[in-house]
């Protein structure tokens, strides 16, 4: 994984994924400034090194 932040460009590192209708990276810096914002607008943030865990079929009952 060597994703560059949305916001600086390609010359930073990614340290965060952020998930919700797609994807943003961004590093430690923008992500700090912008953490608030994007969990009250219901954004998943990760890692950038760690995989997200989907939800299982077993978890919805009538979903097999």
């Amino acid at each position: 994984m060597n994703e560059a932040c949305d916001r600086c460009g390609p010359a930073v590192r990614a340290a965060y994924r952020m998930e919700r209708h797609g994807e943003l990276y961004l590093c430690r810096h923008c992500a700090s400034r912008q953490w608030a914002a994007l969990s009250t607008q219901g954004w998943d943030i990760w890692p950038a090194g760690m995989l997200a865990v989907a939800p299982q079929a077993e978890e919805f009952p009538g979903a097999t």
